[in-house]
């Protein structure tokens, strides 16, 4: 029997209630089908449950966030409920116990709704379904970032014909960091493995990318977006803030940015901040753009309550070579060698072939250059 109690913390975005919550708090959120990265974030913050207003894993299509926080022992429910119920428990002191919310009041209990709990033997389940269901999501998916990019081209087109090009990053290596799954490994990875004085680059952080570059030591040169994520101590960290406009015009983030009475600029531009910040990288003559984070496949993009891609198609498209995708590079890495495995098995078998055995191999690995 699952008996849990603590304070509870709601927010209707994910990324804004981890910022919030305190250690061993119970979170309770309003996001269907939990990505990798609001799992990360939650399980940084060691949160003693989650709660979901909404269906954690719909089994639609595959992700891992609900499993991740499984493997690290918290605890995921869906409540049958309101969603106004998040707004009423927040900050009260809750109790799950048997698969029943209660919320504690003046020292009594009071019922509030039934929990559906998350098991990983549930969650192959759902995964079997996402499995069926691949070839109707990844046609629907499909079809749409299709659709997506034919409607979006235009406007792409005019916002980058009236964008007036400059010269601050001309000819310089530019590494744009997005808050996708595994970004901070990846970031832990290349900080380590690859920036060093003789290798300068120039940072731009999109939105809260900027809050776990700060805390790495990594200082921005640049943060865009639309600064819903990115603390407002880090907004004063001395980087230029630009703020992402919509192809219509219109700019949230300005009226953030003027409360903490900075300026910014602005960019108007189709589509995610990200795709913004390589039309920006683009238009200020970046000779190579490093992305860490970026999204990219269905999954990450469905994630994120998009049905297709197709902004994010097309200002790839654009970019070209130019782009140099980092997304997973931890993955090569040994724990303990700066040398990733599959670069030593290259090279073993490199020195096993007769005619090659003469050859004297280089000692270092390339690394990015200026």
């Amino acid at each position: 029997m699952t008996k849990i109690q603590g304070k509870a913390c709601f927010h209707e975005k994910t990324k804004t209630l981890a910022d919030q919550i305190d250690e061993n708090q119970i979170a309770v959120i309003a996001h269907e089908d939990i990505d990798p990265i609001a799992a990360e974030s939650l399980i940084r913050k060691k949160v003693k449950a989650v709660i979901n207003l909404k269906r954690s894993m719909s089994g639609d299509f595959f992700h891992e966030g609900v499993k991740r926080l499984l493997k690290h022992k918290i605890k995921i429910f869906d409540i049958n409920s309101e969603s106004e119920i998040g707004k009423w428990i927040h900050g009260r002191e809750i109790e799950i116990n048997n698969n029943y919310l209660f919320v504690i009041y003046s020292q009594k209990k009071y019922e509030v709704g039934t929990l559906k709990e998350y098991s990983m033997s549930f969650i192959r389940l759902l995964e079997e379904r996402a499995k069926k269901n691949l070839p109707f999501t990844f046609e629907k998916f499909s079809s749409n970032s299709i659709s997506y990019a034919e409607k979006d081209l235009i406007q792409l087109l005019d916002c980058w014909k009236k964008w007036e090009a400059g010269s601050a990053l001309q000819d310089k290596d530019v590494l744009i960091v997005i808050r996708g799954t595994d970004y901070e490994k990846d970031l832990d990875c290349i900080k380590k493995h690859f920036i060093n004085k003789k290798n300068p680059l120039s940072f731009v952080a999109v939105d809260g990318a900027a809050n776990a570059m700060l805390r790495k030591g990594m200082e921005p040169d640049y943060i865009i977006g639309d600064m819903d994520s990115v603390s407002s101590s880090v907004l004063q960290c001395g980087a230029q803030l630009i703020v992402h406009q919509g192809a219509k015009g219109q700019s949230p983030g300005m009226k953030r940015v003027k409360q903490n009475k900075l300026s910014a600029n602005t960019v108007k531009f189709i589509g995610l901040s990200e795709d913004a910040a390589i039309a920006f990288a683009l238009k200020e003559g970046a000779k190579k753009i490093y992305l860490v984070g970026g999204h990219r496949d269905m999954e990450e993009y469905l994630s994120k309550g998009r049905k297709g891609m197709g902004s994010s198609l097309l200002i790839k498209m654009l970019a070209g070579s130019k782009i140099i995708d980092l997304k997973g590079i931890h993955h090569l890495y040994n724990k303990k060698s700066k040398i990733p495995s599959v670069f030593w098995r290259f090279r073993k078998a490199y020195h096993s072939l007769p005619f090659l055995r003469s050859s004297k191999p280089k000692k270092e690995m390339r690394e990015l250059k200026a």
